[in-house]
């Protein structure tokens, strides 16, 4: 009785066994047919025939199919704009005055009648230039003389006014006034300012310099510091101190050389090189004077 209970028990698990093994198969087989009509990781197949991509169009919402996976952080720039082009439009072209299309084309012809000239210069080419520039310089003419009809008339378009004057009794009464400017500057120098003064005794320009030097010297009474580079004297400076490397470092690269300087700041600034006469002299120096507040801190040399 046992034994046939336990062979029954047998038999029905073997049953229920074959039929879950049955049920798996199946539904395998489902799947495998599922997987042979749609793409791995559940995407809907992509119809390779090209779709509309416009908004509100059915396939807008599969763009994204229809391209190549450009990754989650795809970006693409926009298209460049067209350049704005002029219109072509010849009525919205401003026109040239006339006046100015008649200046080009006589520049044009004149150009033009030259060129041929030179390439030709038969008289025929020849006249017909100069007949065309005679009237160019006829216009030019009338130009200048307008132009100066108008600057009688309006003094500060007048360079003559407001800077150099350019006529001999105007030109006389600005250097009078510019002198005794300058005069007047150098003289506010002769308590804190001396000159340095480099020499060769045998040197005819330094021979011929000494004394407007010397002139100098006293009518604004600045103190001079001759020095020889050859140990020699000048008569006008008898007392010369020879060379001792100051010539040297003062980068005197030739003779007469003058210099100015401070000692109160130990600054040495080139006055000239060369022969000058009074004026220059007294221009040269009297231009430091006024420049010396606008100078930069490196326009001298300091002394060591």
């Amino acid at each position: 009785m046992l034994q046939t209970l336990s062979q029954n028990s047998c038999a029905r698990s073997l049953l229920v066994a074959l039929g879950l093994t049955a049920c798996l198969a199946a539904n395998s087989n489902a799947q495998s047919e599922k997987a042979d009509q749609a793409p791995p990781d559940d995407i809907p197949a992509v119809d390779p025939a090209p779709r509309s991509n416009a908004p509100g169009s059915p396939d807008a919402a599969m763009t994204y199919w229809h391209q190549q996976r450009e990754g989650w952080f795809w970006y693409r720039d926009p298209l460049p704009s067209k350049p704005h082009l002029p219109s072509s439009n010849p009525s919205t072209i401003p026109k040239k005055p006339k006046d100015l299309s008649d200046f080009e084309a006589l520049q044009q012809r004149l150009e033009d009648l030259k060129r041929v000239a030179v390439m030709n210069p038969s008289d025929t080419n020849l006249l017909a230039y100069m007949r065309m520039q005679r009237m160019v310089m006829d216009k030019s003419q009338v130009f200048a003389d307008r132009w100066q009809r108008l600057v009688w008339r309006e003094p500060e378009l007048d360079y003559g006014q407001t800077g150099r004057p350019t006529n001999a009794m105007a030109i006389n009464a600005f250097d009078d006034q510019q002198r005794d400017r300058d005069a007047q500057t150098v003289r506010g120098l002769a308590a804190t300012h001396g000159l340095i003064f480099v020499f060769r005794s045998d040197c005819p320009f330094c021979h011929r310099f000494a004394p407007i030097l010397k002139r100098f010297e006293q009518e604004f009474r600045l103190t001079v510091l001759a020095v020889s580079m050859d140990g020699g004297t000048l008569p006008d400076y008898p007392d010369a101190r020879p060379d001792n490397g100051i010539a040297t470092r003062l980068n005197a690269r030739s003779v007469p050389a003058l210099y100015l300087t401070q000692p109160s700041i130990r600054e040495i600034r080139p006055v000239g090189f060369g022969l000058m006469s009074d004026s220059e002299l007294l221009e040269r120096v009297a231009t430091l004077a006024r420049d010396r507040s606008d100078a930069p801190p490196s326009s001298g040399r300091p002394l060591r």
